[in-house]
């Protein structure tokens, strides 16, 4: 059984920028995933729950915790916890978050 997407996404309140955006990034990953290689014939479609039904629990998610991200970079980089000029040094210490999201 999937975890209620609001309940999921509630883990990430109070979690850094670079939480958010690495998990951002990965549900954006899977979304692609299944928009680009929708194949019923794959045994993933076998699987319970079936890629559908993730890609719809990814969408709510996305859905849920972008409010999250803009929140949490107006308090790091606007409200001068950090300076914006270390934005792009911390998106380089990223590094790619392209996973599959595992639901």
């Amino acid at each position: 059984m999937m975890m209620d997407p609001m309940q999921y996404a509630d883990k990430f309140k109070g979690a850094s920028y670079l939480e958010i955006l690495n998990f951002k990034n990965e549900l954006i990953s899977a979304i692609t995933k299944f928009e680009q290689d929708y194949d019923r014939a794959d045994p993933g479609w076998k699987l319970a729950p079936g890629p559908d039904v993730q890609y719809q629990w990814n969408l709510e998610v996305l859905g849920l915790i972008a409010p999250m991200l803009s929140e949490a970079f107006n308090k790091e980089y606007e409200m001068g916890e950090k300076d914006i000029s270390d934005y792009g040094k911390d998106m380089k210490e990223l590094g790619g978050g392209r996973g599959e999201c595992v639901v």
